[in-house]
């Protein structure tokens, strides 16, 4: 009897045992699930093979993210000590999502914020400034020549790019500034965002009409005043031959 119920509470422990060794494999698989994030495909320059995955931060949306970006790209060195302000091409926002999306409202409110930010420190293929001129005390001096001034050929390229699912509510963008002379990337950033809804135009809907609304009354023919003995009657002669000549 008392060997019947040791064999007992062993199998019951190993069963308890294998339950909790499951449980813990499938929370492993779901985690290593939400952090996957595979860049094949990608046109963006990735860490070395072995390297730790880069965790993404997340930023809520893509505008939270184009104001980062921006902050960031504000404080590098070749940017915040530029004598004048470089010019950059943003292409707009790829992606490498499983299915196709559409990616015009990021590319619009990532370009829409990068170029209010950046309005004094970068000039913008897409939103060229007009030539920088340095500030000086307001005194009638000779004007000073200018150096010529690059507005055809960027000195930079920043590049976006989506990944993940696209069943999935949130997505990840990667954002880099490259020089493009020397393709060196000055800044890389990983980012958690939401999924932006597309970019389609409401209809405005015609206004119903008023249940009391009354189509407006036909318009009447102007009557004489009743004393007006100049208007003509409306009585037909009479016909009984009575009539006095």
């Amino acid at each position: 009897m008392i060997l019947s119920q040791i064999v007992t509470r062993t199998q019951r422990f190993g069963r308890n045992l294998t339950l909790a060794a499951l449980a813990l494999t499938l929370a492993a698989c779901a985690q290593m699930n939400e952090d996957e994030d595979s860049a094949v495909g990608s046109h963006l320059e990735q860490p070395p093979a072995g390297t730790p995955p880069q965790k993404p931060v997340d930023a809520g949306d893509i505008a939270i993210v184009g104001q980062e970006v921006a902050h960031s790209i504000m404080d590098l060195p070749v940017v915040a000590t530029a004598p004048i302000p470089p010019l950059v091409q943003f292409p707009g926002v790829t992606s490498i999502i499983d299915q196709p999306i559409d990616t015009d409202p990021y590319t619009t409110l990532l370009r829409d914020r990068l170029l209010l930010l950046t309005r004094e420190k970068l000039r913008f293929v897409e939103h060229t400034l007009p030539p920088y001129v340095p500030p000086g005390k307001h005194k009638k001096k000779a004007p000073q020549p200018q150096p010529d001034q690059n507005t055809d050929n960027p000195d930079y390229e920043i590049l976006a790019e989506l990944r993940g699912h696209a069943e999935n509510e949130f997505y990840r963008i990667q954002v880099q500034f490259v020089d493009i002379h020397s393709n060196e990337v000055l800044f890389n950033g990983l980012y958690r965002i939401r999924k932006e809804a597309d970019l389609e135009p409401v209809p405005n809907p015609a206004p119903e009409p008023s249940d009391n609304s009354q189509p407006p009354p036909a318009p009447q023919p102007p009557q004489p005043p009743a004393d007006d003995l100049t208007a003509p009657t409306t009585n037909a002669p009479s016909s009984t031959g009575n009539e006095t000549l």
